[in-house]
């Protein structure tokens, strides 16, 4: 559709070095070409110079919903072919719009590339620039980091003598680093040493020119300006951990799967912003994930009414302390409360003793409410603790307290499962 124009665009792009004003100024025009397509699918609202005020942004005349979908999906379809035609033994560690990372070698690389996609994207890429040339290696490492979709560092460079910005991967994912961070080298040990030593309550500095509205209704100069924002290093969730174990530099790593479904991303994500926004924190090491893993297991575990009363730290354990204490009191699910028998205290240090901390006045405030079967989450610690505690009662029945769901979502098993990448940490 935009073959010549494009093509032109390509040309006098490549007539000049890279990073240079006019190179980017034909990138620019290149890219924005494909941006007009999708003006105006979706309602926006943009700054109006003329008006002087915002207003909805109408469609280009060369919008058309046809042509921006098939440009967004097509060369993501082309990636998607090349990633799962490579062994299944293979790590693609990330992947972005138009490029990933992986140990596959060039033969995996190769081999994989010759699917009906990537034939078609060849052609078309002769067509536009004279080259059939389909894949281009950017960069060579020992071992990446990535924290997000957009955020990749090196931990380990390359073996290679073509240069730091050849051996070291950045992308810093919106991260600003100061002007005197003025090479790669430099640039990623910052990003690495933010990633180790962050904390919940990091700032970083961001530096913004002056915006049009300001310009135009505050005759204001164009200027910079700094200012601060809140520090967002975590894993955003877009794929569900698999297999997760602890990476020499002493942080938590995990490999993934996809979700699913998108229900599964949205409560996990969910969950996570509400854990985070009530106890903040990082997910740094093995103790971290597991309690987020426990958190998301417990919420899911449960209907709705169920979990509406959960503690907001260790809510495993102590929704267990209470059905046991409840159970107990009430002669409910194999035990049975005697009077003269076993006194508060002494059940308070049973529970005690098979990891489910509690006082005589927890046991006794247990003991007032009603039992309710199927109401404790079934994580490792809860199991754990009922296992142990059965010792001392072995008529105990246990499946009348875990609760039941199909809608439960388990990242604990992660901890015990294998994998390549994890293997090789």
């Amino acid at each position: 559709m935009f073959g010549n124009f494009i093509s032109d665009c390509v040309r006098r792009r490549n007539e000049h070095p890279k990073a240079t004003l006019q190179n980017l100024f034909w990138k620019e025009l290149s890219n924005s070409t494909y941006g007009k397509t999708a003006q105006g699918l979706r309602k926006k609202r943009v700054y109006d110079l003329q008006a002087q005020g915002t207003k909805q942004l109408d469609p280009s005349r060369i919008t058309n919903a046809f042509f921006a979908a098939f440009i967004t999906s097509f060369v993501r379809a082309v990636l998607g072919e090349i990633m799962n035609g490579l062994p299944a033994e293979t790590c693609v560690f990330s992947c972005t719009t138009d490029g990933f990372l992986t140990n596959a070698t060039d033969a995996d690389i190769t081999l994989a590339s010759q699917g009906v996609l990537a034939s078609l994207y060849r052609e078309g890429r002769e067509g536009l620039v004279g080259s059939p040339q389909l894949l281009e290696t950017k960069h060579e490492c020992r071992q990446p980091l990535g924290w997000r979709t957009r955020g990749q560092a090196t931990l380990v460079e390359g073996d290679t003598s073509k240069g730091d910005d050849y051996n070291i991967v950045l992308a810093k994912g919106g991260i600003y680093t100061a002007s005197h961070l003025d090479n790669v080298r430099l640039m990623n040990e910052y990003i690495v040493n933010r990633f180790l030593e962050r904390t919940p309550d990091d700032i970083i500095d961001l530096t913004v020119m002056t915006g049009v509205r300001d310009i135009m209704e505050f005759d204001a100069d164009l200027v910079s300006k700094q200012l601060t924002r809140r520090l967002n290093m975590e894993f955003d969730w877009k794929r569900r951990p698999y297999a997760v174990g602890t990476a020499p530099v002493g942080h938590v790593a995990f490999s993934t799967l996809p979700w699913e479904s998108v229900a599964e991303f949205q409560a996990v994500r969910g969950y996570w912003e509400e854990l985070r926004n009530s106890d903040p924190f990082c997910i740094k090491s093995l103790d971290d994930y597991n309690r987020f893993a426990r958190h998301v297991l417990s919420k899911t575990s449960l209907d709705a009414d169920a979990r509406r009363y959960l503690k907001r730290s260790d809510p495993d354990i102590k929704r267990l302390r209470q059905c046991l204490g409840s159970a107990w009191r009430n002669s409910k699910a194999g035990l049975v409360w005697q009077q003269g028998g076993i006194s508060n205290s002494a059940f308070a240090e049973i529970l005690s003793l098979a990891g489910v901390p509690a006082r005589r006045s927890d046991v006794e405030n247990d003991g007032k409410k009603p039992f309710k079967p199927h109401r404790c989450p079934p994580t490792p610690p809860v199991k754990a603790a009922l296992a142990h505690f059965r010792k001392s009662f072995p008529a105990l029945d246990v499946d009348s307290l875990l609760s039941i769901s199909d809608e439960m979502i388990d990242l604990t098993g992660a901890s015990s499962q294998s994998c390549a990448m994890i293997a090789r940490l």
